[in-house]
Parts: C-alpha cells; sequence; structure tokens
C-alpha cells in the first residue's frame, strides 16, 4: 500500500511540474576529461583525453529539469593497458538566472559506466555524477554552456572518478 501512494504522491508532483513544463532540448559538448584512477587493471591512472557528451533534456519548470544523455569520456593507458571509459547518466538539473543571459548549472544524477580494459576486461557499474556550470543564452532558444562534471565509475573493482571540463550547446524547442 505504501508503494502505491508514493507512486500516486510522485505522479501528481510530476503533473504539477507538468502544468507549467518549459519543453523538450537537446545538446552535446565536447573538452578535456581527467582520468584519475585508483588501480584500475593493478596500475594507477592519472590521464587526459578528449571526451564528449550528447543529451536530451525535458524543463518541468524554468528552474529546473531532467537530463538524459551518453558520455564518451576517452581512452587513458597504463602499465596495465589501455581502459577506455564511457556510459549513460540521468540528471536533475538546477538553473539559476544570473541576469543579461547568463545562469549558473547545477547537476546531480545517476551514472550507469562501463570500462574496458585491454588487460582487466570489461565491467559495467552504477554510481553517482555531480555537475556545475555557466550557460549563456544567445536568444530564447540556443544556448551555450561551459561546465564541470565528474562521472564516478564503479566497475573493474575499483571506484575511480573522471572529470568532464567542456563546452557544448542547448537547443530549447
Amino acid at each position: 500500500m505504501k508503494t502505491i501512494v508514493n507512486a500516486l504522491a510522485g505522479a501528481a508532483l510530476l503533473a504539477a511540474f507538468a502544468a507549467h513544463a518549459e519543453g523538450l532540448s537537446i545538446g552535446g559538448s565536447i573538452g578535456e576529461s581527467r582520468w584519475k584512477g585508483d588501480d584500475v587493471g593493478a596500475a594507477p591512472t592519472d590521464k587526459s583525453d578528449t571526451a564528449g557528451k550528447l543529451y536530451g533534456g525535458w524543463g518541468f519548470t524554468p528552474n529546473l529539469g531532467v537530463e538524459l544523455g551518453y558520455a564518451n569520456l576517452g581512452k587513458f593507458g597504463s602499465s596495465a593497458g589501455n581502459v577506455k571509459a564511457d556510459g549513460w547518466f540521468v540528471d536533475g538539473v538546477g538553473t539559476l538566472p544570473l541576469g543579461n543571459g547568463f545562469s549558473a548549472l547545477g547537476r546531480v544524477g545517476v551514472f550507469n559506466g562501463k570500462l574496458d580494459s585491454t588487460i582487466a576486461g570489461s565491467d559495467r557499474g552504477t554510481s553517482y555524477k555531480v555537475g556545475a556550470g555557466v550557460q549563456y543564452d544567445f536568444d530564447k532558444n540556443l544556448g551555450l554552456r561551459g561546465e564541470w562534471e565528474r562521472y564516478r565509475f564503479d566497475a573493474l573493482g575499483s571506484k575511480t572518478n573522471a572529470d568532464l571540463y567542456s563546452i557544448g550547446v542547448n537547443y530549447k524547442f
């Protein structure tokens, strides 16, 4: 019974947000990821590589939305072989208008990351993701973002982080 009550309360909350929905958005970013590992494949790594992400989002209000996307965080080398890092994410995104077209962004979410190691094999795990950034809106549809995001991997017997520093575009329909 408690599960049904919680589901109904969640549906009512989503319906309230949807009544004031801002709508669909898409975007992508490119930048640099910095890998900070703790013994992936028996050798520590601390490297950087080109990385990027693609996402789609839905704005419930002007200040609250959700984004679903894919991030490719690059390929990192170590004495234990190469490690490729990528995965899927779902983030809650908060926006705080600063004036003159600028907004501050904050995000927290769930990340299902995959690590492929040439020596240790492949593994997938789910963990958290956080981030912060700034967006400049050219008009009501097109914006430019600068962001930092931390992706937490829980795979191959280790808990490692990849930080993504990126610049990208956001388009609202």
